[in-house]
Parts: C-alpha cells; sequence; structure tokens
C-alpha cells in the first residue's frame, strides 16, 4: 500500500481572522446586555412516584385506596393495574406495589416474588382478599 503526500500551498495564503475591537451600537450591546439576567433557582422537586395499587377485584382496590388515602400524605397519587402485565411494566415506576389478591388467576404470593426478582428494592404489600371487604364493610 502506498501513501501519497500532497503538498498545498492554498492554506498558507490564506487570510487570517482578527478580533476587532467593538464599535457604535455593537459596543454599546457588549457593554450593557439588555438581555434577561439570569438567575440561579433551586433544583425542581421530583415528582413523587405513585402508589400502584393491583389484583383483586375494582372494588377491593377501590376499597385499600380509599383506606390508605385516609392515613397518607393528600400529594400521594395513586394508579391500579388489573392485569398482570401492566403490574409488571409499572411496578419500577412505582414507589410501592399493593397487591390486593391474585391477577389473572395468577396467586398474589407469585407475584410478589416476580416483582422482588425483578425490582428487590421495591415495597411489595399484599392485603389478604378476603379481609378487604369485611374491614371495608365494618367502617360503612
Amino acid at each position: 500500500m502506498a501513501t501519497r503526500m500532497v503538498q498545498t500551498t492554498g492554506l498558507a495564503r490564506a487570510s487570517r481572522l482578527r478580533a476587532l475591537p467593538a464599535r457604535g451600537n455593537a459596543a454599546k450591546a457588549v457593554a450593557d446586555p439588555q438581555g434577561p439576567r439570569l438567575r440561579l433557582l433551586s433544583s425542581p422537586r421530583q415528582a413523587t412516584k405513585p402508589v400502584l395499587l393491583a389484583g383483586g377485584g375494582r372494588e377491593a382496590r377501590d376499597a385499600i385506596r380509599r383506606d390508605l388515602a385516609r392515613t397518607m400524605s393528600t400529594a400521594t397519587e395513586f394508579e391500579q393495574a388489573g392485569a398482570l402485565w401492566e403490574v409488571l411494566a409499572r411496578a419500577s415506576e412505582s414507589s410501592m406495589v399493593i397487591l390486593g389478591g391474585e391477577l389473572e388467576d395468577v396467586p398474589a404470593e407469585s407475584v410478589m416474588q416476580m416483582l422482588a426478582h425483578r425490582h428487590p428494592t421495591l415495597p411489595v404489600v399484599r392485603f389478604d382478599e378476603a379481609a378487604v371487604p369485611a374491614a371495608a364493610a365494618a367502617r360503612a
């Protein structure tokens, strides 16, 4: 393999750019800019992750949500999932997952193990399905 070297004198003859002091309106704009001033702001508050309510029937999830809404912060957001794929897809974006029963014939214990394997630091809570309606009826 042969390499050729080509000599050019065109770059040596090219004119060079020089910085000149600003004159007239340009000098005034540089000395006193009219644009907005920069201000330092505190970092924006991180968006809170929602609590994911899953499993069981819609009534069971609604009862759990009402109970938790009374005891948790008013800023707490709740999301509901009725299918296993929804729980697996949205668990990473949640602050915790609360199971109110089985999902699509998959026992809640199995769902808990799946979530623990995929997201070891995610809190997962399971409510006994039989206790949820009884607790809601006792408060009514």
